[in-house]
């Protein structure tokens, strides 16, 4: 979320300067991007709401989900802005942008007969 609200708001930046809005992002920028939620956005609160929503921690209190919460309302508005601005001209929805990597691969194990290969070849 802290990741794409510093997007957003470059988008938003770029669209009040009638500057062109940049359409992809490099994977240099998209580290430098994340190094800067790292450095000033990442609090422990928000570490501790990862561990949480991907079942590392058995802590039932709610209290850290309000920050996303806040963040996701603030995304909204911010998305309002840049769609109401008409230079959003396809049927892009900030849940698709949110969304985008959803079914992205992030680890994959190997099958045995992968691994039987693998080692037949070493």
């Amino acid at each position: 979320m802290h990741y794409w609200k510093r997007i957003l708001k470059e988008m938003i930046s770029a669209i009040e300067k009638n500057e062109t809005v940049q359409e992809n992002i490099d994977l240099r920028e998209a580290i430098a991007e994340l190094y800067k939620v790292w450095k000033f956005d990442a609090i422990s609160k928000t570490i501790r709401n990862c561990f949480k929503r991907g079942g590392f921690s058995n802590q039932t209190d709610d209290s850290d989900f309000d920050d996303e919460d806040a963040i996701l309302a603030d995304l909204k508005e911010k998305w309002k802005t840049v769609e109401g601005n008409g230079r959003i001209t396809d049927d892009a929805t900030l849940s698709d942008i949110l969304e985008v990597d959803a079914e992205l691969l992030t680890a994959s194990y190997p099958t045995d007969e992968e691994i039987l290969k693998f080692n037949e070849q070493q």
